[in-house]
């Protein structure tokens, strides 16, 4: 047990040499031959254990023991005294002491009580740090599962983005809650910066994001990392360097996280041609539905003059009867060919509504 350090406070400096001599081997050994250097070293170390007598010359062995009690300090106290009553033992016990040894003792006594005390101290001080770690685990696991759920909530909130600015607000606040200040740059067919609640960002930072964009998905410079997708960028301006186990955790968040801004990207983009699309639709149906008015007015009229003329011509071009009904069940057979070609106009209508339908609801 060489990690544990054991103080030795008595006036006798033979003695003190003793127990040093005895101990040293096994443990750390400090020696204080008054209650002023002892204070002195206390409030710059504190020991494991401490072997003290209870009748110093300068102040009693139980006052030290009560302050050491109340400075909040882990340390174990054996009281070494002459005086084996048992009044003097309750005393001891009162002031926090863990054990009593009697003199005159065997040194096979002291050795045994120094090493049981030592050995629980020891054993204590290991389960505090593993209560320290699990504590820590404990901790860390509620941050990662924070920060993922936070991530998670940006994705689902990614599919209410019609647009590119809402979605930098999603991807914005998520940065806030990573405790991260960024920017961000989407391209299309031109380049589009945002930066926290719609401020601009600098001209050095757009130059920085259109330098770096093809340099691969994730580049660390300073304490800065831009992280790249094919129509997506962003700079964060403040990455924990100092913190190996934090720092390793957000690369991997950021990277996930660009490619949802990427796959958002392309469907906000692929909604904006079907919008485009669906548009072109509805003009070119209001084209074609003038167009068809149009044609069935102009057709119509002039079918029936033709009719007319025709019928009214029949007595100037001397045919018989069955002549006549010949040529008139001619000309309504063509008229109903004719109609049957404008129904085909309008059932071309018709799938174009149907696609204008489908268009209309791939956009909503």
């Amino acid at each position: 047990m060489e990690d544990i350090l054991v103080w030795v406070v008595d006036d006798d400096k033979d003695y003190c040499d003793l127990i040093r001599e005895v101990i040293v081997d096994e443990y750390r050994v400090e020696v204080f031959n008054d209650a002023d250097s002892y204070r002195t070293a206390l409030a710059s170390s504190t020991p494991d254990l401490v072997l003290m007598d209870i009748n110093l010359p300068d102040i009693s062995g139980i006052e030290l023991c009560q302050e050491l009690a109340t400075s909040g300090k882990d340390t174990a106290v054996i009281f070494v005294s002459g005086m084996n009553t048992l009044e003097e033992r309750l005393r001891a016990y009162d002031a926090s002491a863990v054990d009593f040894i009697a003199k005159p003792f065997e040194l096979k006594e002291l050795v045994a009580k120094v090493q049981s005390v030592a050995s629980y101290q020891a054993k204590k001080r290991s389960l505090m740090q593993a209560e320290t770690m699990s504590r820590n685990m404990a901790f860390q696991s509620m941050t990662e599962s924070s920060q993922y759920g936070a991530v998670l909530q940006f994705f689902r909130q990614c599919f209410l983005c019609h647009d590119y600015q809402s979605l930098a607000d999603a991807f914005f606040d998520l940065m806030q809650q990573l405790n991260l200040s960024s920017c961000l740059e989407i391209r299309d067919d031109e380049v589009h910066y945002f930066a926290p609640e719609h401020g601009e960002i600098s001209p050095i930072e757009a130059n920085i994001l259109e330098l770096l964009d093809k340099h691969g998905r994730l580049y660390d410079f300073g304490c800065r990392t831009i992280c790249n997708d094919k129509h997506v960028s962003f700079l964060i301006k403040n990455m924990p360097l100092d913190d190996e186990v934090l720092y390793g955790r957000l690369r991997d968040i950021i990277a996930v996280i660009v490619e949802g801004l990427e796959a958002r990207v392309l469907d906000i983009g692929r909604q904006q041609t079907l919008k485009h699309v669906f548009m072109e639709i509805q003009g070119l149906l209001g084209n074609i539905s003038g167009a068809i008015l149009e044609h069935d007015e102009k057709f119509s009229a002039a079918l029936t003059g033709m009719t007319a003329e025709i019928r009214s011509s029949f007595h100037v071009l001397d045919m018989t009867e069955e002549q006549e009904d010949y040529f008139a069940s001619m000309v309504e057979r063509n008229l109903k060919e004719a109609n049957s070609a404008g129904e085909a106009f309008y059932r071309l209508q018709g799938s174009l509504n149907t696609v204008k339908n489908v268009v209309e609801s791939s956009v909503s």
